[in-house]
């Protein structure tokens, strides 16, 4: 038997279907409703439907062949077409406050970098560099472990654990290896032996605990932006300042934390050029905490991979350090190394570091001001991101400031999107 042309073929869908195609394809509004219903149906307020179809790549020129001048415009509609889901909202409510336990999770890492720095310590110079590398891999566990279980909870992205730990293992490791480079002075004991490096080690591991609640504040303040603004420009006028208010903050805290861990470490390197080094390589270590908070918080509201190539440009710089570095020893391949051992000689081994990490981080800041300060940035729940309100129940009559539709319009439309 021949088989039916295709037209025919389609022709025999059920007739409800065809119509409610029909229907959607008539109407592209429609069809945004049927797409994301649940969206729009958990809503408390149009501007984070906008920032939801921001994040799923709906733009102005898609509201454009909606009828609609903006993103915003066109969610205003949609929150208005959509009844309001009358069940509990699928994320839970927002925590005002850490758990106990949460706290002492975030507390670990420093007691970990205090008892390897002691560890250090007894065992001396010849075991330092595996009493070190201990105290490092400890410290990595116990802060993974505090991060799954708090506000900087983010989704994985592959490779962001391998180039955290470069990035740490080179704060310990790598000033001792540039100090071997040809024709320069043979340094102090690196690892944790270094005052400069045990003190950035500890006050990296004592501000995760500040960074976790500053993390949850500017989540729940987005959160709260989100549902009171009108639309995404006063939104982004707004966060802007936030994003960089909770990056200065933190810069501050790991200052101070970095600038009490030395003086308790009593790092005195002898004559100006050691002090003028010791403070060069304090700027890498805030620099580098600053560099992994931005990440992560950058993570944790849906930028990953940008995370991952501001911190792993950071590793990548380096690596080629310690490239050259191993050229130069090489026979008759000295002076390839020479603008690296200016740099040395004038800023010490720890320049490198800060370096590396102070331009990854200038580039991460730069970008994390504009993504944090979208509303797709801060529509996805975290941790500590959903609403500090519960969702508004639908309400009898007219919505002020909202298009009006009769009683059959809707309830078309909640046909179509079932």
């Amino acid at each position: 038997m021949t088989p039916a042309p295709r037209a025919h073929r389609a022709d025999a869908r059920p007739a409800g279907e065809r119509s409610q195609a029909a229907r959607a394809g008539a109407d592209p509004v429609r069809e945004l409703m049927l797409r994301h219903h649940d969206l729009c149906a958990y809503a408390v307020d149009p501007l984070e439907i906008a920032a939801g179809l921001e994040a799923r790549g709906v733009t102005d020129r898609d509201a454009a062949r909606c009828r609609h001048r903006d993103v915003f415009s066109l969610a205003e509609e949609l929150y208005a077409r959509v009844p309001r889901a009358l069940d509990e909202p699928k994320v839970p409510p927002s925590t005002a406050k850490m758990t106990i336990r949460q706290v002492l999770w975030h507390f670990l890492p420093g007691a970990v970098c205090l008892a390897g720095i002691a560890a250090s310590h007894v065992a001396g110079s010849r075991w330092s560099a595996v009493t070190g590398g201990a105290a490092l891999v400890a410290v990595a566990a116990s802060a993974r472990a505090a991060v799954r279980r708090g506000p900087l909870r983010a989704p994985r992205v592959p490779g962001t654990a391998l180039v955290t730990c470069w990035l740490l293992a080179f704060a310990l490791y790598g000033p001792a290896a540039l100090d071997a480079l040809p024709g320069l002075p043979r340094g102090g004991p690196g690892g944790l032996l270094d005052p400069v490096a045990a003190s950035g080690f500890l006050a990296r591991a004592g501000a995760l605990l500040p960074a976790a609640w500053l993390a949850a504040r500017f989540a729940r303040r987005g959160r709260r932006r989100l549902a009171d603004s009108h639309d995404l420009a006063e939104f982004g006028a707004g966060m802007r300042p936030a994003a960089l208010g909770v990056l200065a903050a933190f810069a501050l805290t790991l200052t101070a934390l970095l600038t009490l861990a030395y003086a308790v470490a009593d790092g005195r390197a002898a004559g100006a050029d050691g002090g003028a080094h010791a403070v060069v390589a304090l700027a890498g270590a805030a620099l580098l905490g600053l560099l992994l908070f931005t990440a992560q918080l950058l993570a944790v509201h849906g930028h990953g991979r940008a995370a991952l190539a501001g911190t792993g440009a950071a590793c990548a710089a380096e690596a080629a350090v310690l490239v050259l570095a191993a050229v130069s020893r090489l026979p008759g391949l000295a002076a390839a190394s020479a603008p690296l051992r200016l740099l040395a000689r004038t800023g010490g081994p720890g320049a490198v570091q800060a370096l590396a990490c102070g331009a990854a981080t200038l580039a991460l800041a730069a970008f994390a001001l504009a993504a944090l300060a979208r509303g797709g940035a801060h529509h996805a729940p975290t941790a500590y991101g959903p609403p500090a309100v519960p969702p508004r129940r639908p309400r009898s009559g007219h919505h002020p400031g909202r298009p009006h539709l009769s009683t059959a319009a809707t309830s078309a439309d909640r046909a179509a999107a079932r």
